[in-house]
């Protein structure tokens, strides 16, 4: 099948499975779980689901300043819906220079998966497994 837009999304779905086990983690009803657990569990899946993404796409912060402090809007960005969300007080014509940093954000610099054999199949994210006894 030629290849689709929503390859490259599961191919990195499939990548955080793969190295993280993050689909399964998030498809797993962590209800009964006490916090504890949670945690135990998360710090491990964050370092590895952390290390498979940057081992592919390289990230930078779309403001690089720190969260929490003045920041002003820089005019290469204003304007731009997708770069940056002014949230808060924002004046009608949605025009505003700068207020106080919440999320630097991020923007993929490089991105970097490996080409997908011809005859693949996106959309199996992580095969079944069967042991054989």
């Amino acid at each position: 099948a030629p290849a689709q837009a929503s390859d490259g999304a599961l191919q990195m779905l499939a990548i955080l499975q793969r190295d993280a086990r993050l689909v399964d983690f998030v498809m797993e009803d962590i209800s009964a779980y006490s916090d504890d657990q949670v945690g135990a569990a998360v710090r491990n899946l964050h370092d590895q689901c952390r290390e498979a993404l940057l081992r592919y796409v390289k990230l930078a912060p779309v403001i690089d300043g720190v969260e929490g402090t003045p920041a002003t809007l820089p005019e290469s960005l204003a304007g731009d819906a997708r770069a940056v969300k002014l949230v808060g007080n924002v004046p009608a014509d949605g025009k505003a220079t700068g207020g106080v940093l919440r999320h630097k954000g991020w923007r993929a610099e490089k991105v970097t998966l490996p080409a997908l054999p011809a005859k693949h199949d996106a959309s199996i994210v992580a095969p079944a497994e069967i042991e054989i006894e």
